[in-house]
């Protein structure tokens, strides 16, 4: 029996992103690729190599023409059967890397809802309307799901 241990849900989110892997003893090294799942304690990605364990790592995500930046330290990096991939695991380093998971739900949930209006209503809806809609309606019910 396979028990869940994770303490924040995870989302499954595919969106490009940059990471850059901090080494006190070399240069930075960077690579570019895409999120598997994020929540708030972490992210998972995969890439064409492995990246040690500790690892620290800034990861520049583009969600829905946004750009956030994440620090990091590689907790699990895995080969993926079969291939010539890599699955990484970062678990956060800071409290502040919460709210910028939260802001990124945010921004993903508003988008989700001004596509699922504008589908709805066949119209065009400017961003930042949405938004002051979205947040009137279901900001409450958003935050609730972070306390702790």
């Amino acid at each position: 029996m396979n028990i869940e241990r994770r303490k924040f849900i995870r989302h499954p989110l595919s969106y490009p992103l940059k990471t850059k892997i901090i080494s006190p003893d070399k240069e930075e090294d960077h690579l570019s690729s895409e999120s598997e799942n994020i929540g708030a304690g972490g992210l998972l990605f995969t890439c064409d190599r492995p990246i040690h364990v500790g690892s620290e790592v800034e990861i520049e995500l583009k969600v829905e023409k946004r750009t956030f930046v994440l620090d990091g330290k590689v907790v699990r990096c895995i080969k993926r059967s079969g291939t010539q991939r890599y699955s990484v695991a970062v678990t956060f380093l800071s409290p502040n890397e919460l709210l910028k998971m939260r802001m990124m739900e945010q921004v993903v949930r508003i988008e989700m809802f001004k596509n699922r209006l504008e589908r709805k209503y066949d119209v065009q809806l400017d961003f930042t309307s949405v938004a002051k809609e979205w947040i009137q309606r279901y900001s409450e019910a958003f935050a609730k799901r972070y306390d702790v």
